[in-house]
């Protein structure tokens, strides 16, 4: 190998390693939190939570004007001031003042409230105040009720499911991080509390983010009714292409009679509007397999899955729903989730991508089937890479799937050595998943890392899949996914037993599926933190020098 081919294969493996850990840690921090949501920002509870002083305060002296002869005002120099009107935290550290003097250069009137917070950053007795957040008199009353609510639990969501969508943009902002980083186990408790009208309000409202709408599939798939099942369908079949041509052929009529050319904007708006129906399309797939079962596959395949056509982030949309209900419920039996999921093996740009599932739910009779696609697939296709994981892991399985593993290493590695071998350099970072996957499971309780577990290229380009229903246990059949990568978010059980896991604890009943809330998730130790990113490091220095050994350009194997 020349000094340019072991540095590009050096690469490769360090991006992915590195791609690994991050995705790693993200899975970590995202444990606990509601599984499919982004929170934009830190919410206003947190910030009062983290301050080490917060204030409810009224500007009643405004930044000093500008002097044009002087230019701008100094924030250094001067400040405005503000009453404080309530202390919500930090009261030993203000020492009874009853103003400060903060930074704010806006034009309020001057009896206009605001939410402080500082931190004590320089010295202990002197809070260093951060910008004013104004505060409506709606905004005020919300603000005095968050130190009073309890850290976690089902009284602490349902408060602000009462400010979903509100009419104040702070707090229905606020409102959804908050659910966005909510126990998902609390999110389920709230079930027989949520407000189903305003759910299906919402999901079909025009004005309403696609992340909102996440979060409104996502609750649907917890409290909604059977009936809610035509409308979710509405939705995954309306599709542009068949209304395209009689959309053209009506705005050509309309352009003969002499009407305006502006009718050509029918087209663009009926387009938009399919695009706004199915911008949420993974988490619109997962509420409707939840509501439906099993007989949702043969809509989902027959659209997307089976559908040569299809556009890419549409199967994307699918997979990620699917990889879902495999790894989170039972809800799919797994030979339909297999048959589904095989189906996307015929989309070439997109079969790299399935294949670590296939892998993780033991599917080892398609082996003949990726291996021809490894033989057929360019050098540098995407492909190679989660086929050679995939032969791996199941040589190290025992009997006539262990031999036939084995025999396919032995011809891939004939073919292309290299990626074999990146594939077991990968290996060796799968400790690290498992190392994660430890801190994020409580003892006694079945662990999420497989020791077979081989992460691939294509598992760590997977995206987190969106939620639409509750967590059920996996069946008695199924095994433990083989990474804590895939998904990203591992969504807890609801506390009380379903009547799925009753069903589980009735067949097997020395070995019962234990529920795991997400509240009883450890947090990871610190040690672990940074030594784990560490010993990763010191990993891939190794990995490095043994790879660039004997490259120097003057040894000779560089020699022309």
């Amino acid at each position: 190998m020349t000094m340019r081919a072991k540095f590009r294969a050096t690469a490769t493996t360090l991006f992915a390693a590195l791609l690994l850990l991050g995705d790693m840690a993200a899975t970590v921090q995202r444990a606990a939190a509601c599984p499919f949501c982004s929170a934009a920002m830190a919410t206003l509870g947190q910030e009062i939570a983290g301050a080490d002083g917060a204030v409810i305060a009224e500007l009643i002296k405004p930044m000093p004007a500008a002097d044009p002869t002087l230019g701008p005002v100094d924030p250094t120099m001067a400040a405005a001031t503000f009453r404080i009107v309530k202390v919500l935290r930090g009261e030993e550290k203000l020492a009874g003042a009853k103003e400060i003097d903060v930074v704010y250069f806006g034009e309020d009137a001057p009896d206009k409230r605001f939410l402080i917070t500082g931190i004590a950053a320089i010295t202990p007795d002197k809070i260093e105040w951060t910008t004013p957040v104004p505060l409506s008199p709606r905004a005020v009353e919300y603000v005095e009720k968050l130190p009073s609510l309890p850290e976690t639990g089902v009284e602490r969501i349902a408060f602000f499911q009462e400010y979903l969508e509100d009419e104040d943009p702070l707090l229905a902002q606020d409102a959804y991080d908050e659910f966005a980083r909510a126990p998902y186990a609390d999110v389920i408790a709230i079930g027989p509390r949520m407000h189903r009208d305003r759910l299906l309000q919402w999901i079909k409202d025009p004005t309403v983010g696609p992340s909102g709408r996440r979060l409104y599939l996502t609750m649907l798939g917890i409290c909604g009714q059977p009936e809610d099942v035509l409308m979710i369908e509405e939705f995954l079949n309306y599709d542009y292409q068949i209304t395209k041509p009689g959309i053209i052929a009506a705005i050509g009529t309309t352009g003969v009679l002499g009407v305006p050319i502006g009718t050509g904007l029918i087209d663009e708006a009926i387009h938009a509007d399919e695009r706004r129906k199915k911008e949420s399309l993974d988490a619109l797939i997962a509420c409707y397999i939840k509501l439906k079962g099993p007989s949702a596959l043969e809509l989902v395949n027959a659209k997307f899955l089976g559908n040569p056509t299809v556009e890419y982030k549409h199967l994307h949309s699918a997979i990620m729903a699917l990889r879902f209900h495999g790894e989170e419920t039972d809800i799919i039996p797994r030979e339909k989730l297999l048959d589904s999921m095989r189906l996307a093996l015929d989309h070439k740009e997109f079969a790299d991508q399935v294949i670590p599932d296939l892998t993780r739910w033991e599917d080892w009779d398609v082996m003949p089937r990726l291996v021809n696609m490894f033989k057929d697939a360019p050098a540098d296709d995407w492909i190679r890479q989660p086929v050679a994981s995939y032969v791996l892991v199941a040589a190290e399985q025992p009997g006539e799937v262990g031999e036939k593993g084995k025999a396919a290493i032995a011809e891939l590695e004939g073919i292309d050595a290299d990626t074999v071998e990146r594939a077991r350099s990968l290996s060796a970072f799968s400790f690290l998943a498992k190392a994660a996957a430890a801190d994020a499971t409580t003892p006694g309780t079945t662990p999420v890392a497989d020791t077979t577990a081989t992460p691939t290229s294509a598992e760590v380009k997977a995206v987190a899949p969106p939620v639409g229903a509750e967590k059920a246990p996996a069946a008695a059949t199924a095994k433990p996914p083989a990474d804590a990568l895939v998904p990203a978010v591992k969504e807890p059980t609801s506390l009380t037993p379903t009547a799925a896991q009753a069903k589980v604890t009735a067949q097997k009943p020395l070995a019962p599926v234990a529920p795991v809330a997400a509240t009883d998730l450890p947090v990871p130790s610190k040690m672990k933190l940074i030594g784990v990113p560490l010993l990763a490091a010191l990993v891939l220095l190794a990995i490095f020098a043994v790879l660039l050994r004997g490259t120097d350009p003057r040894s000779a194997e560089e020699r022309p």
